[in-house]
């Protein structure tokens, strides 16, 4: 089967894949001449760039979130195959960025470590597969929205971990955007996430059992989205086992070999 290209030319994918590697070009040669970011100019850009669509992700997660139990029915087929008009965005949005983030991860120096690169093409691979299809539009504005809360804050962690020297001049902003992040990351990712994706578990089981047409067509598909889920939920759990031994050494005061957290 050939493989379907149009998710790649979808306006949002286009949009924000341009965008960010655009900016990311423009801040790398910015950088290269600001005194903190010498030497690691691309590492600072990709930190930067990040904030935008996952602040527009964020916020759209927000707003539709909550309005996707008043616009689809209370039943397993609508909450998997209803057409959401306000969740278009979510999946092209971080099929577009996935592209870039993926890219860079794998290219700029002091970025390409295994679980991130695995974090991001499974990433990529969900994107692709639901601007393909339009499923799981109910479920979008969490897995593609409300998820990428603590991505903001973390593009500040990850630059200033980056950049030590840095984080000492601004050390009271250091600490914030570390607070947040954790304050973030560990209820939305390591406690909602498994919560959520229990009813979607259940809503697909539910299908599964009935023997529904729809879903037996693209059994693959979904099977396969519900593997990623389980390695993704599972990954959080093990930075959150991470981000909660920062934490702890954070209240003792302890800030030796930051630049070395994953």
């Amino acid at each position: 089967m050939a493989l379907d290209l149009s998710p790649f030319s979808d306006a949002y994918t286009t949009f924000w894949a341009s965008s960010l590697f655009a900016s990311f070009a423009v801040l790398t040669v910015l950088f290269s001449a600001v005194g903190p970011f010498k030497g690691r100019a691309a590492l600072a850009a990709h930190h930067v760039v990040m904030v935008a669509p996952f602040a527009f992700l964020s916020y759209q997660g927000l707003v539709h979130w909550n309005s996707s139990s008043n616009e689809v029915a209370d039943d397993p087929g609508s909450r998997l195959f209803f057409k959401m008009p306000g969740a278009a965005c979510f999946a092209p949005t971080m099929l577009g960025l996935q592209i870039f983030d993926l890219t860079t991860t794998v290219l700029v120096p002091g970025m390409g470590k295994p679980d991130a690169i695995a974090h991001h093409t499974v990433a990529l691979l969900l994107a692709y597969w639901l601007t393909s299809t339009r499923f799981l539009d109910y479920w979008k504005p969490f897995y593609f929205g409300i998820l990428e809360i603590s991505s903001v804050p973390l593009c500040f962690v990850d630059l200033f971990r980056a950049f030590p020297k840095l984080a000492k001049r601004v050390d009271a902003v250091n600490e914030a955007v570390r607070i947040a992040f954790a304050a973030t990351f560990l209820p939305v990712r390591c406690l909602i996430m498994p919560y959520v994706s229990y009813f979607w578990w259940k809503d697909f089981l539910a299908l599964y059992a009935a023997a529904d047409p729809k879903l037996m067509a693209h059994f693959g598909l979904f099977i396969s989205f519900g593997a990623m889920n389980v390695f993704l939920c599972v990954l959080q759990q093990y930075w959150g086992y991470k981000i909660i031994n920062a934490a702890m050494k954070m209240a003792k005061g302890d800030k030796v070999g930051r630049e070395k957290e994953v």
